[in-house]
């Protein structure tokens, strides 16, 4: 058993605790994490406590005695997993209880009206389990039938294996505990009876370039978990190297190309975030000025002016322009509390299909092409087409994107001008700078990593003497 998750992911849904106590035992001996309940609403927890994420749920089909007819089943069963399945859950799977393994695909019809209102309910496979083929009932409950133990744990096994993806992210997630188990116990050895400040004070000191006796203990506290999470991300390289996943599904897996994705959707999983950062550092700022364009982006007055009456008017719903700020400080200034002015590069968040919008206009009204210059957009105006492989080092584009606004989804991108890269004081007449200023989204560490360096890139560019 495993390849089942280890982290508390898994819950069972059965009302008769005695029905359920086979597979609690058999969970408990291998040494599997799980939460139990018995369908009653005051059972659940409570509506203020964050939910952890699922991701395997033994559910009786029959949640609530008494509850006849698919209307009644699918009622209880929506109630009991809206308790316990969140919105950002992600992928779960459900082990149905059931004696005919046709119930799974009967399930799901069954549920097709509950899935378009909560779709984040709806699992990614649902696979059959009969109950009364391992359990017998016995003068004080339930147990497993003779020489049954076994053969069920085997069932089991094979339902997760073929419930590929529930393997490889149980893999991952059951080494991210064991990792951090491992990591807590070499932390605990670095000093005999280290106390919690103590042990706070050395993680800090360890991460900060300078330590000062000025900086605050909540910077001191950030900085030391900084250090854990260096070497956590360490620790679990070596641990994911030590990972087999067992199931035929992972074989000959450079053969695998034949598939569809998201290109944006995958670009802002890896780079963008909606995560509140104190420190701002990463963050990306609606701002109300767009003079930013005026140089490289697009040096005619007519067509600057032209360019703005676009972008503010008249978009369609896939259509969204914003000009903004990145925060690029660094993390070192902050968590030493020595920084006294925000580092940003403006630029410009706009989608896809507005920039198409724009370039079609400019190419029918003034005619432009690639060959002119001092117009605008030529960087990204390449035969007639939006193209990006013109932009000289001083203008960063990251690739498209998907980005969330006001409800709904945009194929965008972050256009900076490292050019006009600036400091501003934090406070400007008591006010902070970026107080009333609209966060947008955060640039995750690898990408801020790559404008910083960008940056650096454009900054550093050498010059010759000659006349």
């Amino acid at each position: 058993m495993n390849n089942l998750p280890n982290n508390g992911s898994i819950v069972i849904l059965d009302d008769k605790y005695m029905e359920a106590e086979p597979l609690i035992k058999l969970l408990s001996k291998n040494n599997k994490s799980f939460r139990y309940y018995d369908g009653k609403s005051e059972n659940y927890p409570l509506p203020s406590i964050e939910k952890e994420a699922i991701r395997l749920v033994f559910l009786d089909y029959n949640l609530t005695e008494g509850t006849t007819g698919s209307a009644s089943q699918v009622s209880t069963i929506t109630a009991n997993l809206r308790r316990i399945i969140d919105k950002d859950n992600g992928p779960y799977f459900i082990l149905l209880w059931s004696k005919n393994k046709d119930d799974a695909q009967e399930f799901n019809e069954d549920m097709g009206e509950v899935y378009e209102n909560y779709p984040y309910l709806r699992p990614l496979k649902i696979e059959c389990l009969n109950k009364a083929e391992y359990f017998k009932t016995t003068g004080s409950g339930y147990e497993f039938n003779n020489d049954k133990v076994e053969e069920f744990q085997k069932e089991l096994e094979e339902l997760v294996g073929s419930i590929e993806l529930l393997e490889f992210y149980s893999s991952w997630e059951n080494k991210i505990l064991l990792t951090s188990q491992k990591l807590i116990k070499k932390t605990s050895e670095v000093g005999e009876g280290i106390s919690a400040k103590q042990l706070v004070h050395l993680l800090s000191h360890i991460n900060l370039e300078q330590f000062s006796k000025n900086v605050g203990d909540e910077q001191l506290i950030i900085a030391a978990y900084q250090s854990l999470n260096t070497v956590f991300s360490s620790y679990l390289n070596h641990k994911i190297e030590d990972i087999e996943l067992s199931s035929d599904h992972f074989s000959e897996i450079s053969l695998e190309n034949n598939y569809e994705v998201n290109s944006s959707r995958v670009n802002s999983w890896f780079n963008i975030n909606t995560i509140e950062n104190p420190s701002r550092i990463g963050q990306v700022f609606s701002i109300a000025s767009s003079s930013f364009l005026d140089d490289n982006i697009i040096k005619n007055n007519e067509l600057r002016g032209r360019f703005i009456d676009i972008a503010n008017q008249n978009k369609t719903g896939d259509e969204y322009f914003k000009t903004v700020e990145l925060e690029i400080s660094p993390e070192c200034d902050v968590a030493q509390n020595k920084r006294k002015f925000y580092r940003v590069i403006p630029g410009m968040v706009i989608s896809e299909s507005l920039m198409e919008t724009i370039l079609n206009t400019f190419a029918s009204t003034y005619k432009l092409d690639t060959n002119q210059t001092n117009q605008a957009l030529i960087y990204f105006f390449k035969n007639g087409q939006l193209s990006f492989k013109n932009c000289p080092e001083s203008i960063f584009v990251t690739p498209k994107f998907e980005f969330k606004a006001n409800g709904e989804c945009f194929d965008v991108f972050l256009i900076l001008d490292l050019s006009q890269f600036k400091t501003i004081p934090i406070q400007n007449e008591g006010n902070d700078y970026l107080a009333d200023k609209e966060m947008l989204f955060s640039v995750n560490s690898d990408l801020l990593q790559s404008i910083k360096n960008s940056l650096a890139n454009n900054i550093q560019k050498k010059g010759y003497q000659h006349i």
